[in-house]
């Protein structure tokens, strides 16, 4: 499942996770792992978090692994880029220098199904606050300050 747009915070995953997985025939639920940004797991309760609601760090080499083990993917390919930059009131997708999931499905002829969620920028008030700086942190040491 490719999953868009990022927005401000992807908690609304973790909210449609059984609806999202309610709607489609893919037999166990328990098959399908989220791709998660790397630094996460590096973050007490967080990591917690995420490993409870199905998160597995996104690397390339993870994400192969699970996906020739017969696993199912959800992931949001905006990534830290795409919520870094999201614009209350916009529906923005970020999606230029994001190929590697449609790759990855292609090599593993598994399909690919696009989902997007409305109004998920809506979330929360955004600023551009120091926006060079906090694009500075997310490329330099993949930290992610929306």
């Amino acid at each position: 499942f490719a999953v868009f747009p990022h927005g401000v915070n992807a908690d609304y995953r973790i909210l449609m996770d059984g609806m999202l997985l309610s709607q489609t025939n893919i037999g166990n639920h328990h098959q399908v792992r989220v791709l998660a940004a790397t630094v996460l797991f590096y973050i007490p309760l967080v990591r917690e978090l995420a490993l409870w609601t199905g998160c597995v760090d996104a690397r390339k080499s993870v994400a192969t692994r699970l996906v020739q083990n017969g696993y199912s993917l959800l992931v949001l390919p905006g990534g830290q880029a795409e919520q870094i930059q999201t614009i209350r009131t916009k529906e923005v997708v970020y999606l230029q220098k994001r190929k590697g999931f449609v790759k990855l499905a292609l090599q593993h002829d598994v399909p690919l199904v696009p989902t997007y969620v409305f109004g998920c920028s809506d979330y929360y008030n955004t600023s551009h606050a120091c926006l060079r700086a906090r694009l500075w942190l997310l490329k330099s040491l993949g930290i992610c300050i929306p």
